[in-house]
């Protein structure tokens, strides 16, 4: 009965330390979409997402564009990404689909608003931009949904506390692909 209660434990305990072991260290790896880059501060960076919706219910022609990436520095340990949101009311305002805005000039067919999230900036974690003059040309999905290629150039200014484009010029362009429903 000793050698049976012996043994049984024995084998209980084989099983215990047979089935833990060390798995290696979790490693993050960023999400890559391969849907598109944008150029920040010179340098070309591969987009994390890309994404549309309608921004009104009421017409199936309107856009709201999010996208993303990470434009960390070499040496950067923290979150350090652009995020972008471009919003058309009508892409079929325009037949060749280019959509401008000038802020000297009163002309707006599209808001967009670009925000940079850097964890590695210990006085600024969070800059606001907006677009002092820009273009967005939009090459629309088919009628009953698809692909929809987006390109865009922008002039940004970082936005002081009323809102308004402040500082020296930043360049920032992109291209993005989204699948957009039909109608």
């Amino acid at each position: 009965m000793k050698l049976r209660y012996i043994l049984g434990l024995f084998m209980a305990l084989t099983i215990v330390l047979g089935a833990c072991k060390k798995t290696p260290e979790y490693v993050p790896t960023p999400h890559a979409c391969e849907c598109g880059s944008l150029v920040w501060n010179g340098q070309e960076y591969p987009l994390l997402d890309a994404e549309h919706i309608r921004s009104h219910s009421d017409t199936s022609y309107s856009r709201r564009y999010y996208i993303t990436a990470n434009v960390a520095l070499e040496g950067e340990e923290q979150t350090h990404s652009v995020n972008t949101w471009i919003e058309i009311p009508n892409i079929m305002k325009n037949t060749n689909g280019l959509y401008s805005i000038d802020v000297n000039s009163a002309t707006v067919e599209f808001t967009a608003h670009v925000d940079e999230f850097n964890l590695n900036d210990p006085f600024v974690t969070l800059r606001k931009y907006g677009v002092r003059q820009g273009v967005v040309r939009v090459y629309p999905a088919p009628m009953f949904g698809g692909e929809e290629n987006v390109t865009f150039q922008f002039i940004l200014g970082e936005l002081n506390s009323a809102g308004n484009p402040v500082g020296p010029d930043i360049q920032y362009s992109g291209n993005f692909k989204v699948t957009a429903s039909g109608i």
